[in-house]
């Protein structure tokens, strides 16, 4: 990425969420479909910085362009991708060593029934079984990304680190590392 604001760009930082495992594939083209096909109707002046735009108005001159080519819902929809995908990159811009996708996971459908409905079933039936305690969820507030440059052509990217790493917890994961490390 180019640290521009560009369509171009936008571009570019779908490709890498895809390409990094921050996003899921199909999620980072739908997104990246949608912007494409939305914001190419810009000039190239007004492409320059997407994240100044006025979304409603380019939906709106987007749908009065190609209208007859989609449905009022598939508009809905690229509208959603658009904005999802602008909101993402403004705030990667704004700190990248902080970013977080903001992807929603979908909901259960209605026709399985969830691990509690099934548990609370065999539960009520005499079946429950125990289950192994699971801990604590970390909460990703509490975390960072941290870019290491190794060399020219390598970065390693530290993930989940707490803001409050003390010393010794450093030390362990410098150890962890140094066993991983090639002798030669």
């Amino acid at each position: 990425m180019d640290g521009t604001k560009s369509r171009e760009a936008l571009a570019q930082f779908l490709d890498y969420l895809a390409d990094k495992g921050l996003m899921a594939k199909a999620t980072a083209q739908a997104r990246k479909a949608a912007a494409s096909s939305v914001l190419g109707i810009l000039d190239e002046n007004e492409a320059k910085d997407v994240t100044v735009l006025d979304l409603d108005s380019v939906i709106s001159r987007f749908g009065n362009l190609h209208g007859k080519r989609y449905t009022p819902q598939s508009l809905s929809t690229y509208k959603s991708r658009v904005k999802s995908a602008l909101e993402d990159f403004s705030s990667y811009l704004g700190n990248p060593l902080a970013f977080r996708p903001g992807v929603q996971p979908r909901e259960r459908s209605k026709s399985k029934p969830s691990k509690e409905s099934t548990r609370a079933s065999n539960a009520s039936a005499g079946e429950a079984r125990p289950e192994a305690p699971r801990p604590p969820p970390t909460p990703m507030a509490s975390s960072n990304i941290v870019p290491i440059p190794l060399r020219a052509d390598l970065v390693v990217y530290i993930q989940g680190l707490p803001f409050d790493l003390s010393l010794s917890e450093a030390k362990k994961i410098g150890a962890v590392v140094a066993a991983m490390a090639h002798v030669e």
